[in-house]
């Protein structure tokens, strides 16, 4: 990447989303690449190396879609996720790209669960519901049986759960240090009869070395981010923050470097330092 193009703003969230997402599909594990690809790795038939790194800084908006295409030729990234890829290359040359963006938009897909297992610290904010990583069988029972809007379409509660317990304990299994920051309405509401299981399986979560499960008091007032939730995603190899964020407002990621970014990123400082300890609170 030139010097002209590290001055370049972030560009809009479909070709943030691009840029990332090539990045996952380069270095995800692989049976004789445990660390994927360098970028010296490519073909340079493909592309050259300057030109996979301005792919790949979310600030290259000349993005050639046949470039793309055979990247993930290269990296024999499924069909299904290579359409995906494929339809946020065209969204970020798009005009309007917003209209463009919503169709492809994914709900916590394969890329999130990417982005979320490489992660070296991750950061959880959710003012009235416990963050999906650490719900357990009995919160997402309770889930179930509240739920009374019947979905369009086959949902099934048991693939539903599954998922859930295997994304937690791939996240325990690994030890990754991550903070969970609770609104005290998450707990004031009626639990029901599950309300003993979920509270001794929260306590457990809390005790875990790596876990730091805080609860921020109504007491506390009013703060930033209380209308957010919000899930912030580090990583030790220098690749950028990932910030993820869903309110009635929108939903999507946020360029951590990003004048938004900054704001959701200091929300989480704030928010934290008005929390207390889970044990503390249930005393």
């Amino acid at each position: 990447m030139t010097d002209l193009d590290e001055d370049l703003p972030p560009g809009p969230p479909p070709l943030m989303e691009l840029a990332r997402q090539l990045v996952t599909e380069r270095t995800r594990p692989r049976q004789y690449l445990p660390k994927g690809y360098q970028k010296t790795e490519i073909p340079r038939d493909i592309c050259s190396t300057k030109t996979l790194g301005r792919l790949e800084s979310g600030r290259y908006r000349s993005v050639n879609l046949g470039t793309v295409l055979k990247l993930l030729r290269f990296y024999q990234t499924p069909h299904q996720q290579a359409d995906h890829i494929a339809r946020l290359a065209e969204a970020s040359k798009a005009h309007d790209w917003s209209s463009h963006y919503a169709t492809v938009l994914e709900d916590r897909g394969w890329y999130y669960q990417q982005c979320e297992d490489s992660a070296s610290y991750m950061l959880f904010h959710s003012f009235s519901a416990l963050p999906s990583l650490i719900q357990s069988p009995a919160y997402y029972r309770m889930i179930r049986d509240t739920t009374e809007v019947v979905f369009e379409g086959e949902f099934d509660w048991a693939e539903g759960l599954e998922f859930r317990m295997a994304r937690r304990e791939r996240w325990i299994s690994s030890a990754r240090p991550a903070q969970f920051l609770i609104g005290e309405a998450t707990l004031a509401l009626d639990l029901g009869e599950e309300k003993g299981e979920i509270l001794a399986d929260l306590r457990q979560v809390a005790m875990l070395p790596f876990a730091d499960v805080r609860v921020i008091p109504f007491s506390a007032g009013r703060y930033d981010l209380k209308s957010w939730s919000l899930n912030l995603l580090e990583y030790d190899d220098g690749e950028e923050t990932v910030i993820n964020v869903e309110s009635p407002r929108g939903s999507g990621f946020v360029p951590f470097d990003s004048a938004r970014g900054r704001f959701f990123s200091g929300a989480a400082k704030v928010a934290s330092g008005k929390s207390i300890a889970l044990e503390d609170f249930l005393q």
